[in-house]
This record gives C-alpha cells, structure tokens and sequence, in this order.
C-alpha cells in the first residue's frame, strides 16, 4: 500500500470513493464546490497499485486562538472502500497528514468526527460545546418595537456592497472571537454553492454595521446560520427582526456556545437545548504554535512535556521564559515536580482556552506543585473557543 499526493490525473477516482462512502452523492454545485477544495486541498490518497482505495483532504484554512491567527488545517472526507478497511490505511493517511500540515505551517489542525474515540486515538480532542436550541412561538424574546435600520438580501438577489461589508465585518469579529475563523472569497462561494436560498440580515447604526445573521426560513422554521454581533444593542436589534418574522414561523432555531449564556435576557428561556460536541482539534507542532501563542502573564519560567505517538517531533520538554521565548531542554535538568506533562490530546484543549489549569490536571490525571500550577493558570487564558464552520 502506497500513500502519496494525488496528482490531478486521478481526480476522479477522489469523485468515485468520495460518493460512495458519504450518504448522499455529489452533483452540480455541491460537486463543483468539492472539485474546487481538492485542487485547492491538501490531497492524501491510498494506492493497491494504480488504485485509490483511501483517501483524506487537509483544507487550507484558519483560527483564531487568544487574538492570533494560525494557519490550520481542516481536515475532511476521510474515507476508505470496505474491501482494504482494518489494514491500517486511515493511520497512514493521518500521519501523513501530520508531516503535511507541519511542512505547510499548519500548526493547528480541526476536524469533524465521525467517532470521538478513533481521532483522539490520533491526538485530536475536543475542543467546543455547542448549544443548539429550539424556541416555541410563546418563548420568542421580547426587546421592544424599535426600528432599526437593516439591509436584507440573499445570495439569489445580492447587494454586492452590503455583502462586502458583512465579509469584513464577520472577519473582525474572527480575530476578536476565540475559536473564530475568517472567510476568504473561497469559503463564502463554499457557503453559496452549498446553501444557495440562504438569505442575509445586517445591522447598521448610521453607515456603521454592527452585526448580521444568515438564516433560512422553511416549514414555520426561522433557521440561524450565522449570528455575529458587535455589542449587546446589534444582538437585540437582530433579535427584533427575527421575531418580526412570528406571523410566518413556529420555531426558531440555531447554535451557540454553551460558555455564551444562551437565553439569560430572554423573559421565556426555558424552552429545549441540546449540547452536541462535534469538532476536535489537535496542535500539529507545538514549538512553532507556542512560538506565535500570546500568553497572558508570564512571571516565571515554565516547563512543558508533551506525549504524542503520531508526531514524534512532538515529544520533547520545552521550556518557555518569562519573555515568551521557547526552548528545548533536557529533561534530567528540571525537577519533575515543576514540569507539566501532557499528552498531546488534553494539551490541545488546554492551549486553545477549552481546559483550565485545574481541569486540565484532571483529566491528564497528573500533579504539579501549586506554585506550578499558578504559574500556569497566570499564563494560560481560559476561554471557551467557539467553532461553527463545516467541512
């Protein structure tokens, strides 16, 4: 077995395993859209001679961790004919994604599991807990009869300056939001080709905007697909038009953070929520990323120990001074009780805001002296990231 880049001579071979091993076959704009992503990806294949029997894509994307943009690498579309399952193709192929991505600069790496317990396997962990909730007519907010000043249009009828506005907006609040990525042209023509009846609703005080959504409306549903707001005044503002919609739609529906406090202003907010974890993430290279990492306090040295099977490069301590410089040293320097020692899985969480310092030394089931431990939660900014995005 052969694991290689697909050359674009074998393209439609990535067409035909695609279709065969996701529910639904790729036609027209869909399959468009797919063709445009795996020229443009990372393409990972697995050979039985001139056969592709296994195959992943690494999209070039980003995220946003405590203010700084990394280059990341969404991983998608892993998939394998049945025949050539259990042969170890789908180790291969992440652990050739590893070497890519660490060659590409893409420290950080997402993904969307079918099973939890097979990617942390291969050191990626969870990393958002997403609230998805369903308000009944009865339980609609209630912020007033103020009009505001909205611009609406969809991708069918498109107000090319408003929608202009909306993409620099949504990437603003990217680099502000932790977890947050930006959208290049690309990911927004993504959304197009997959989501072409969506429609758009921004917000504007003056010739500022503050916020918009994008939703559909179908079968008495109002659907929120984005929800991005500067301030308390946008959310209500975009709030008051959603519920202006009452006389045509039953429900409303959406996704938030867990972390956000979903509902708090809201006279009715007990209606359903159910919390789904359906992204993992995983550092690729911890020396590079910490290099670029903005620490919050850094009053004293500190000592990291990382364990990671599928990226040895990974396995080192590495000390990082009060300047936010990073080195690697020998371990037989340093008092154990004064490193922190981790697998590659909880440090993931831990570094992108998921995990406290006390949660963190929990489910790594290790001990550090409390002055360590302070050390670190000086350093580390706690802060629930939020991911929406699919691929």
């Amino acid at each position: 077995m052969k694991i290689q880049l697909v050359p674009a001579t074998d393209y439609e071979q990535v067409h035909q395993l695609r279709d065969y091993s996701f529910p639904s076959k790729y036609e027209g704009t869909r399959r468009d859209d797919f063709q445009y992503w795996m020229e443009n990806s990372t393409t990972i294949g697995a050979y039985d001679h001139q056969k592709l029997v296994g195959q992943l894509l690494v999209l070039p994307l980003n995220i946003t961790v405590q203010g700084v943009s990394y280059e990341m690498g969404g991983i998608g579309f892993v998939s394998t004919y049945p025949e050539f399952r259990n042969q170890g193709i789908t180790k291969n192929l992440m652990i050739r994604s590893l070497e890519e991505m660490r060659k590409n600069h893409q420290y950080i790496s997402v993904l969307a599991p079918f099973s939890v317990s097979f990617y942390r396997h291969f050191g990626w962990e969870l990393f958002f807990d997403k609230l998805h909730y369903s308000i009944p007519a009865e339980s609609f907010p209630q912020y007033g009869n103020r009009i505001d000043k909205m611009k609406r249009f969809s991708f069918e009828w498109i107000d090319e300056a408003t929608f202009l506005e909306v993409q620099q907006f949504h990437n603003e609040q990217a680099l502000r939001n932790n977890g947050g990525m930006q959208r290049d042209a690309s990911w927004w023509k993504r959304i197009a080709r997959r989501e072409p009846d969506c429609h758009f609703a921004a917000y504007f005080d003056g010739e500022t905007i503050l916020g918009y959504i994008r939703y559909k409306i179908k079968n008495l549903t109002f659907t929120i697909q984005d929800f991005v707001t500067k301030d308390m005044q946008a959310e209500q503002a975009m709030w008051r038009f959603i519920t202006s919609h009452k006389s045509s739609v039953h429900t409303i529906e959406g996704d938030t953070s867990t972390a956000s406090h979903f509902g708090f202003y809201f006279e009715q907010p007990q209606f359903k929520k159910e919390v789904s974890q359906d992204v993992m993430v995983r550092i690729v290279d911890v020396f590079a990323f910490l290099k670029k990492y903005s620490w919050s306090k850094l009053n004293a040295s500190l000592y990291l120990y990382i364990q990671d099977t599928f990226a040895p490069w990974n396995e080192k301590l590495f000390h990082i001074n009060k300047n936010g410089e990073i080195g690697i040293i020998e371990e037989s320097l340093i008092d154990k009780k004064h490193i922190l020692s981790l697998p590659i899985t909880i440090f993931s969480a831990m570094i992108v805001g998921y995990l406290s310092i006390r949660e963190t030394l929990l489910f790594a089931k290790h001990s550090i002296d409390e002055e360590t431990e302070e050390k670190w939660k000086n350093a580390i900014n706690y802060d629930p990231p939020t991911f929406y995005e699919y691929f």
